[in-house]
């Protein structure tokens, strides 16, 4: 269960008097990742230190759980040429908080499917799409999947 939007204790982010967001020093993060099954352990972790103080535990949270599940899925889905990387990119811009993970894969399909209670999977992009505000699918030289946050107000 999410804590009730409770100010967090870190750095990048904080809330100011008028219930604005804005951004401390770094206002935007860029990580490059080997694809493998500690890419989404090492993004969520890259993240939080970046984040540090969210204006909100529920926007750190879920802006965790949404990287850790795009990074699932590029790892898992991806078809990328071995050796790839995964590219990882945040910025807070008018008080919301876009998430972007890029890979070299064209051929996997990224959509939501109906999760299997039985066997698993199907959850990432069912939880991605629940916690944010939008999210979608670019394709370029790969695929880059994204996701926009915004805090919701204190209460």
């Amino acid at each position: 269960m999410r804590p009730a939007h409770a100010p967090n204790d870190g750095g990048a982010f904080e809330a100011s008097a008028d219930g604005a967001i804005r951004s401390g020093p770094e206002p935007s993060f860029e990580l490059m990742l080997a694809s493998g099954p500690a890419a989404p352990a090492a993004a969520r972790a890259a993240m939080r230190a970046w984040m540090g103080r969210a204006p909100t535990d529920a926007l750190l949270i879920d802006a965790l759980m949404v990287i850790g599940e795009l990074v699932a899925n590029s790892v898992r889905h991806a078809h990328a040429p071995a050796g790839s990387s995964i590219g990882v990119h945040a910025e807070m811009h008018a008080g919301v908080l876009r998430l972007e993970v890029l890979d070299a894969g064209t051929s996997g399909v990224v959509t939501r499917r109906r999760p299997n209670l039985a066997n698993g999977g199907g959850f990432g992009l069912n939880v991605v799409a629940t916690l944010s505000r939008r999210w979608g699918v670019a394709r370029e030289e790969g695929t880059r999947v994204w996701a926009e946050l915004a805090p919701a107000p204190a209460a």
